[in-house]
């Protein structure tokens, strides 16, 4: 009986030590995402930052969602992961919501943008 107590103690432990600590960050771009090859961009800057889990976008809410394992990356190195990506980012409150702006199409993007 000792035994059986000692063995699922150990084995709780070890479930515990490895256990990921998956959280879910939201954040808002600056410039604002306006098509889905602003999306692409943002997806491509952040797809091999490690322990980012899941990335999803959304140009009507203006929103990225980022899924994360926070024993390997902190929020403040994923907001600085936009670097590079020609957008930056800031973390949204609690129930805070951002309203599109009107955006004209360039020709650079117009095959994109779906308003």
């Amino acid at each position: 009986m000792k035994r059986l107590l000692m063995t699922m103690v150990v084995i709780l432990s070890a479930t515990m030590m490895f256990a990921k600590d998956i959280r879910t960050l939201v954040l808002t771009t600056t410039p604002q995402m306006h098509c889905a090859r602003c999306e692409n961009r943002v997806k491509a800057q952040l797809k091999d930052v490690k322990g980012i889990k899941s990335i999803e976008t959304s140009v009507a809410q203006q929103t990225v969602t980022i899924k994360y394992d926070a024993k390997k990356i902190s929020d403040e190195k994923i907001i600085a992961a936009f670097e590079g990506s020609g957008f930056s980012a800031r973390q949204l409150a609690e129930g805070e919501t951002i309203v599109k702006e009107p955006h004209e199409c360039s020709e650079g993007n117009a095959g994109d943008c779906k308003e």
